[in-house]
């Protein structure tokens, strides 16, 4: 019996780049090294603006002539519009291809890893590892669809709820650009390398990292159901601002958030409003 499940992500939307000079290009544009791609399908980045702070968080895909970059389809405009100022005399197509393709998200229940009994590889052009128990899947309609038809449904729920607890954040339109890279994880999470060479954002990015100033980092909290919060949101300990909220979900009857927090507030119950004290720490796999 299969034990892994699958849920549509239609908020997911794919860009291409492609021509002579992708990878080159994306190499002078993203926290990772592209160089790895090849080994790592679904290799996790960020673009980030000249002051070091994130835009989106992409997962790749290479393709014959380019690569796929995953992300959320609100975030796809901004994207375009920052790359293309970068473009130059590179050659070097981007496109929004969010309607050719369809993404879905395979969650496993059962041992780690053990999709890749129940997938087989190959049959989309882009099969993206998220995580031991996350699979990202983006290919045409037709083609994800007979690929997981023998597969039981999950929800969307379950899938952000998996996300979270693995510590993966993701961005909204109106979080872009407030967090560096470092704050959201995403050295830990093997999404920056400090041995590439230059790309934007990377100067302060990389003085963070040496100086070691970093003061702020993306922690887990879990609430009652009916402590909602927003992408965004002030979270606070005691009468301090401590944070803002990154992603949360319901989960069985809990809310359940990562947010950005300043280490000095890391062991303390947070609120919504000062004084509140809704959201209890909860543990990352690799913090």
């Amino acid at each position: 019996m299969p034990t892994s499940r699958y849920c549509d992500l239609p908020d997911l939307g794919v860009v291409s780049v492609t021509g002579a000079d992708a990878r080159s290009f994306l190499q002078g544009q993203l926290t990772n090294d592209l160089r790895m791609l090849d080994d790592h399908p679904g290799l996790l980045a960020a673009a980030c603006n000249p002051q070091g702070r994130v835009l989106a968080i992409l997962r790749l895909a290479a393709i014959d002539d380019g690569v796929l970059l995953l992300l959320g389809r609100a975030l796809i405009p901004a994207l375009l519009a920052h790359l293309a100022k970068y473009v130059l005399r590179a050659r070097v197509q981007l496109e929004d291809r969010s309607d050719e393709f369809s993404i879905a998200g395979l969650l496993e229940t059962g041992s780690p890893g053990a999709w890749s009994n129940e997938v087989p590889t190959g049959v989309c052009p882009g099969i993206l590892v998220a995580s031991s128990r996350r699979l990202l899947l983006a290919g045409p309609a037709a083609t994800v669809t007979s690929t997981l038809a023998d597969l039981p449904e999950t929800t969307r729920a379950d899938w952000l709820r998996a996300s979270i607890e693995d510590g993966e954040p993701e961005l909204e339109p109106d979080t872009a650009g407030l967090w560096i890279p470092q704050m959201l994880n995403l050295d830990l999470l093997a999404a920056v390398s400090f041995a590439k060479g230059c790309y934007t954002g990377q100067e302060v990015i990389a003085r963070t990292q040496h100086l070691g100033r970093i003061k702020r980092r993306m922690l887990r909290y879990s609430g009652p159901p009916d402590a909602g919060v927003t992408p965004g949101q002030t979270l606070y300990s005691g009468d301090a601002l401590a944070g803002q909220v990154v992603r949360a979900c319901m989960d069985a009857g809990t809310v359940q958030l990562l947010a950005v927090v300043g280490l000095e507030y890391r062991a303390d119950l947070l609120g919504r409003s000062p004084g509140g004290t809704e959201f209890v720490p909860a543990e990352l796999p690799y913090l």
